[in-house]
């Protein structure tokens, strides 16, 4: 069993968005959104409750934001944090949500690599992030940043072909 997990984990077709995306990072004079300095998962008890804080710090163009938030879980929290500082700067990420989320292992091991697949909308366009890792939560983090990163770019790309010819429609 463990030889056909392997087998699915390096065999996984990567998505569109996450084929585009690496494309764009391997251009020469590609420049990314933002750039992602530091980020924090904490997992701790509160008044015999469990607590996930995350804190990201990003820069944006020339200017860094930090924040924090509180979610259900390692991803949830990181998600809520990222879109908090995203926000500010591309309001037109409002309308999309991490849809699906769910992560898959090579073995039965707790060292085992992992593959995080994220799956976003924005009510009308759908796509879909793969990214593996030997770390969960590093794995689940990188597929988010992807996803919005992906969706900034789709969004450039629309208003440069819009700019270069006004009678495409505005959707």
């Amino acid at each position: 069993m463990e030889t056909e997990s392997q087998s699915m984990f390096f065999e996984a077709e990567t998505p569109q968005a996450s084929r585009e995306l690496e494309e764009l990072r391997r251009s020469a004079d590609y420049v990314p959104p933002f750039a992602v300095i530091r980020r924090r998962v904490i997992d701790d008890y509160n008044d015999g409750r469990m607590t996930i804080d995350a804190t990201v710090l990003i820069r944006v163009g020339g200017v860094e934001e930090f924040e924090a938030a509180s979610g259900v879980g390692a991803l949830h929290s990181l998600d809520l944090v990222l879109r908090k500082i995203l926000l500010k700067h591309f309001p037109f990420l409002d309308p999309v949500r991490v849809l699906e989320t769910y992560t898959h292992a090579t073995s039965a091991s707790t060292e085992a690599d992992v593959m995080s697949v994220n799956k976003f909308s924005d009510g009308r366009l759908n796509w879909v992030t793969l990214v593996k890792s030997a770390n969960t939560i590093e794995a689940g983090w990188q597929s988010l940043v992807d996803g919005y990163e992906w969706r900034i770019n789709y969004e450039n790309a629309k208003l440069r072909r819009m700019a270069a010819n006004p009678r495409i429609p505005r959707r």
